[in-house]
């Protein structure tokens, strides 16, 4: 392919590009088929195909992820391709992470426990779902319209089950129900919707659903407790430590249970 005319060579990548997203991507089969071609389908469903008729696997936390993702993009400023948004994304070390500050972000590492690969294959597939745009000679990611409305909740994106385990074996713990009092969870989750709309930003950038289980599970009486939850820093305990005890305290105070639980043993 190196020996080809640069155009030739252009168009040859665009082509092979979109037998890519064709294999990986999780839009209709037909409308992807279309725009191989150059041409457009008028509907996201064709009703006809694997992906329409729902048959491929797919996750059932499509929209949270879609939403890490696409919070990536928009904080690295839409000025990066879909490989450094996945190394960003999986906390990667790389010297130009590093020189960027971008390890500082807070959408830094939130995927870490997938692959740079499993991440890739989502940004692809958000872009062949039209959440995602690429720019220029280089490929750089911009959100759309219809990415927005991803951000806000309001419309969710399939992605596909990764073939792959999560490589982080410290999920299977953090996503224990173990001692978890699922009222106050509830109670928690709810809290977090609230802060979430006020500052415009999606839920889970507030607060995990392990943080909120933690929570629920420690029940703690003041910040110094706080700190001890899994995801709980200094800087979400001061900005949302009084909402959060004041929330914890109403519920075990009307459940007449114990506050302060010590974590259960790991």
């Amino acid at each position: 392919m190196r020996d080809m005319q640069p155009e030739a060579y252009k168009i040859a990548m665009v082509k092979l590009n979109g037998m890519y997203s064709y294999c990986t991507g999780g839009a209709c089969r037909h409308k992807a088929i279309l725009r191989y071609f150059g041409q457009t389908l008028d509907k996201d469903n064709c009703t006809a195909c694997d992906m329409c008729l729902g048959e491929m696997d797919c996750m059932d936390n499509s929209l949270e992820t879609a939403q890490k993702i696409l919070s990536c993009v928009v904080r690295i400023e839409q000025r990066f391709g879909g490989g450094y948004t996945a190394l960003v994304l999986t906390g990667s070390g790389d010297k130009r992470i590093l020189e960027n500050n971008h390890d500082a972000l807070s959408t830094y590492g939130l995927l870490s426990g997938y692959s740079k690969h499993t991440v890739h294959d989502w940004i692809e597939q958000l872009e062949g779902q039209d959440y995602l745009r690429k720019v220029g000679d280089f490929n750089v990611l911009n959100v759309t319209e219809k990415g927005l409305q991803v951000l806000k909740g309001n419309e969710t994106p399939r992605l596909l089950k990764p073939a792959e385990k999560p490589a982080n074996v410290s999920r299977v713990v953090e996503d224990s129900w173990e001692g978890v009092d699922k009222g106050l969870f509830e109670v928690l989750r709810k809290l977090r919707t609230t802060i979430a709309r006020k500052k415009g930003v999606p839920a889970y950038i507030v607060f995990g659903d392990a943080t909120l289980r933690d929570m629920a599970r420690l029940r703690p009486s003041d910040h110094v407790r706080l700190l001890e939850v899994k995801g709980i820093g200094e800087k979400k305990s001061r900005q949302y430590g009084q909402a959060v005890l004041a929330a914890i305290k109403d519920y075990c105070h009307a459940s007449s249970i114990d506050m302060d639980v010590d974590g259960i043993p790991l």
